[in-house]
């Protein structure tokens, strides 16, 4: 349940004294966005109080449909069926872009619903589930026993112990655990992977036609996702989308950004874990961070830099040391 328990009952719900003040309304969605080059942006969320739902898209070529990411609540799966029905295509294969219960709980709900199709991923989710996922189940159950938990994140997190209960239905069936190039319904696609960056290993998807890179949680609004991550990995995964051709780069969460914008996140990602590897004051990495990625915090400054706190005090801490290593 990453960044939800431990991590956001940590934070007080993500700063919950931030998000008194501010209020952030995720904005309307359709059910799926035209983007171009036969591909449509089912967007995330990540309202106050409520765990997150990761971007989906779906993309289709001569073979079928196939979706990018299933998000994590029963909302955002409508959207994604809906998105389905509205091109009038019946989808064949799911890809994970990574195990974070956010972008992967949909998987059993659409297989059930859609026995042909077939499941593309890391094997990294097998680690979690005896590793992250176990703890992470093991403190929720705890902390709704002893009733530590908002009564408006109770609904989220039962639905998240329910998923992991149902681990082996969100293994991938075809596992990817090497950089290759590969038709997914017939559409060229290359499927590379990232090493250590936000988990042990991701997927990020780069479509030469489109110069379109898809990139899961290496790029997140309001503040890198670093639950699971090895920063340096992260790094280096960032400097290979940068250097990959994209003109366009679709987050985990958050806006789709030109190659520009990309950069700009960039850098503040960069200099934010500059920051926390360094001996100054973590008040300052944060601020750093809603400075550099003002462009997309807006009114969610509070929250972001909350949350930014606690994630720069888990590298500093070295509590994520242990993600780096082979």
């Amino acid at each position: 349940m990453r960044r939800w328990l431990p991590a956001l009952i940590a934070l007080g719900l993500a700063g919950c004294a931030a998000e008194s003040a501010v209020e952030t309304v995720p904005p309307p969605r359709a059910y799926a966005h035209g983007i171009g080059g036969a591909t449509f942006l089912i967007g995330g969320t990540f309202p106050p109080g409520r765990s997150p739902d990761g971007n989906s898209l779906i993309l289709y070529g001569p073979e079928g449909a196939f979706l990018i990411d299933s998000g994590r609540h029963a909302e955002h799966l409508t959207l994604i069926r809906q998105g389905f029905s509205g091109i009038g295509m019946t989808p064949v294969a799911i890809i994970n872009t990574h195990w974070h219960l956010d972008h992967v709980s949909g998987n059993p709900a659409l297989k059930a619903a859609f026995p042909q199709i077939k499941v593309y991923g890391t094997s990294a989710i097998d680690d979690a589930l005896s590793g992250f996922l176990a703890k992470s189940a093991e403190a929720s159950r705890k902390a709704l026993a002893e009733g530590a938990v908002p009564a408006s994140a109770i609904p989220d997190v039962e639905g998240d112990l329910a998923t992991i209960a149902r681990g082996a239905e969100l293994k991938p069936d075809i596992v990817v655990d090497e950089s290759r190039d590969m038709l997914i319904a017939g559409r060229p696609l290359s499927l590379r992977v990232a090493n250590h960056a936000v988990t042990e290993r991701d997927l990020w998807i780069y479509d030469a036609a489109e110069k379109r890179a898809i990139v899961g949680d290496l790029v997140t609004v309001p503040v890198p996702f670093l639950d699971t991550a090895c920063p340096e990995g992260w790094l280096q995964a960032l400097d290979e989308v940068a250097s990959s051709g994209a003109e366009q780069v679709v987050p985990g969460h958050g806006p789709i950004m030109p190659i520009a914008d990309f950069a700009i996140w960039h850098r503040a990602f960069v200099d934010f874990i500059a920051c926390t590897r360094g001996t100054g004051a973590l008040e300052g990495c944060s601020a750093g961070w809603a400075a550099g990625a003002a462009k997309w915090i807006a009114d969610d400054a509070p929250r972001a830099k909350a949350m930014a706190d606690y994630y720069g005090e888990l590298i500093r801490s070295g509590k994520l040391d242990g993600y780096c290593k082979a």
